[in-house]
């Protein structure tokens, strides 16, 4: 709202500064003009005074008025030239904080927005398609959010880096092993083609210039080339599809992934600016409760383990650029306080039976109770995040970077996104324009959060309170309310699917930095995985809302063909193992022996 608001001020400055202008430029021609009329209506009544008395004290009387109309025209004269200035100046240092104080303000959102879904990015010369990002060397003052990295005139002189992107709309550039999700312009089961070539040129027909919007504008294709089918799907079966980001697309990608998918539009790089000046303080919130107490302890020690990793490594050409490690505490001080850096802020007075809603509001009193850090960039985390690679910043210039959840789906909800936004006259391209994200894991600048933490927390509160969109959006309306605030105050994100993967649907390690274990992991003895059926071997975090897993879990089933899931239990393993104090939580045992079907999910001793 503060990047409207600013941009409203400057509206109301330029009518103001051409109001003075005018009246300025009226003074300097009418000067010249009131003073020959006076002339002229001195030498009038001189010529008519009859007597020398007469014609002294008129002369005398004209002269005291006329050196009066002189002060006063020159006051007024003097006031309209400085009001002008000063309304000049005021518009030019608005427009630069509403541009400057965001990596993506309003103004530039128009911008960004150019290089979304219609994809009409500039052509280069080489017959691409570029766009621009600003990446500068910030030193961070002690003057805490708004010097670090950051005053009005450094934002100014930021260098603008543009993004070379290899190819143009409609290049054939398929992807091996991946499955693009989106919402489904033409449906792929009656659908089949002979080659990944003809299902992209299917796309492209129907969205031959990227100017095509809706559910209709097809912009990213997925095709079955295996003779045995793709998971359940039949061979040569081409789905078409629409997302808001196609220049960067989305999906799962695994090396045993039978899908071939491609974009019609070429994608923009997702690795992030190099520099030791761009580290980032990772900020993860939680309560007081055993439950998020033993997922943030996982979650730090393998914080430490991989910052250790990353410094080992690090090269002159690209530094470890990871910073400190805050746990924002929105509860009562308990006994990780020694273990883990924290800063201890208020819960939310009602949570209204949410928890999370005490997340944004826990962000926004950060930047008033806890101490200030160093570093110009944030990552905001949560507690089920397992770190499993050094973390590098990921974002590109000053834009955030966010992971992309395909249950976030803004364009599905218009009626609910124009409530929220405040502007019920959204077109289509305007509500794709809604990121698809949440609120972890993104990298942002600590001043552009500090600026959406109170838009995030009304936001998120108003979506609670409002019936329709708590039933509808339930337990990831918070996620909603971020997305929607940062678009409220002109901020969008680059997207970066390799931030987190999400076990059991994601496989391989492959490019992934962390592990996200939301889900529940089922698996029969023999290795076959078993969604939606409670497994012989099974791992879901909920199993322990109320204790803490005991040391040693159990392995996955030696057949299964996930790593991920098999690296996460040893991740978990390694941790507990090495913290002495694993079983207790503010000074009682609090380890729960569950499992698949009740039994304990651990190795039994023999």
């Amino acid at each position: 709202m503060e990047a409207q608001g600013n941009l409203k001020k400057i509206d109301g400055k330029k009518k103001k500064e051409r109001n003075f202008s005018q009246i300025y430029s009226r003074g300097k021609h009418t000067k010249l003009v009131s003073l020959l009329l006076y002339l002229l209506l001195l030498f009038i009544i001189i010529m008519r005074t009859t007597t020398s008395e007469r014609k002294t004290l008129r002369l005398a009387r004209l002269l005291a008025f006329f050196a009066a109309f002189l002060f006063t025209f020159n006051a007024l004269d003097a006031f309209f030239a400085s009001q002008s200035k000063r309304s000049h100046r005021e518009h030019r240092e608005l427009l630069l904080h509403s541009a400057g104080s965001s990596s993506s303000s309003s103004l530039e959102r128009s911008e960004s927005a150019k290089a979304s879904s219609s994809y009409s990015v500039a052509k280069s010369s080489a017959g691409g398609y570029s766009s621009s990002s600003s990446s500068k060397n910030d030193d961070d003052g002690d003057d805490g959010v708004e010097s670090g990295g950051g005053s009005l005139q450094q934002r100014k002189n930021a260098k603008q880096q543009p993004l070379e992107v290899v190819g143009k709309w409609g290049d054939f550039n398929p992807i091996v092993h991946a499955e693009y999700s989106g919402s489904v312009s033409k449906w792929g089961e009656n659908n089949f083609k002979s080659s990944a070539r003809e299902c992209h040129e299917d796309c492209l027909s129907m969205n031959p210039d990227g100017k095509a919007v809706g559910d209709r504008a097809c912009n990213v294709w997925v095709w079955c080339g295996d003779a045995n089918g793709c998971l359940g799907q039949k061979y040569r079966a081409c789905w078409l599809k629409h997302q808001a980001r196609p220049e960067m697309a989305i999906g799962a990608k695994d090396s045993a992934n039978p899908w071939t998918s491609g974009s019609l539009a070429p994608q923009l790089p997702t690795k992030g600016d190099p520099g030791s000046h761009r580290k980032f303080h990772t900020l993860v919130t939680t309560n007081a409760n055993v439950y998020q107490a033993w997922q943030v302890r996982v979650m730090y020690f393998h914080w430490k383990k991989q910052k250790k990793i990353c410094v080992e490594q690090e090269t002159k050409e690209e530094p470890c650029q990871m910073g400190g490690f805050t746990r924002v505490l929105h509860d009562k001080p308990d006994s990780l306080m020694s273990e883990i850096p924290t800063c201890v802020v208020d819960r939310l007075d009602n949570e209204m039976g949410f928890v999370v809603l005490s997340r944004p509001n826990a962000f926004m009193q950060y930047f008033e109770k806890c101490d200030k850090i160093e570093e110009t960039y944030v990552l905001m985390a949560e507690p089920d995040h397992v770190y499993i690679k050094p973390i590098p910043n990921l974002m590109i210039g000053e834009r955030p970077a966010a992971f992309p959840f395909f249950y976030i789906e803004p364009s599905r909800w218009p009626t609910l996104v124009k409530r929220f936004v405040g502007n019920d006259k959204m077109s289509a391209q305007d509500i794709e324009k809604v990121d698809p994200i949440g609120s972890s894991p993104v990298f942002i600048r600590k001043d552009d959060l500090k600026r959406l933490a109170p838009v995030w927390v009304e936001t998120t509160l108003a979506i609670k309170k409002d019936k329709e969109a708590n039933r509808d959006w339930g337990w990831v309306l918070e996620m909603y309310g971020y997305t929607i605030a940062a678009y409220r105050v002109g901020l969008q994100h680059d997207l970066r699917p390799q931030l987190t993967a999400q076990p059991p649907w994601d496989k391989s390690i492959g490019d992934f930095l962390s592990i996200h274990f939301t889900y529940g992991m089922d698996y029969a003895l023999n290795g076959t995985f078993t969604p939606g059926k409670f497994g012989q071997w099974r791992f879901d975090k909920r199993t322990y809302q109320n204790g803490i897993p005991p040391r040693d879990l159990l392995a996955p089933p030696e057949k299964s063909d996930n790593e991920l899931v098999k690296l996460l239990i040893a991740c978990i393993n390694e941790a507990s193992k090495n913290i002495d104090t694993w079983e207790t939580f503010d000074g009682k045992n609090r380890v729960v022996h569950k499992g698949a079907q009740n039994q304990p999910n651990v190795k039994k001793k023999m």
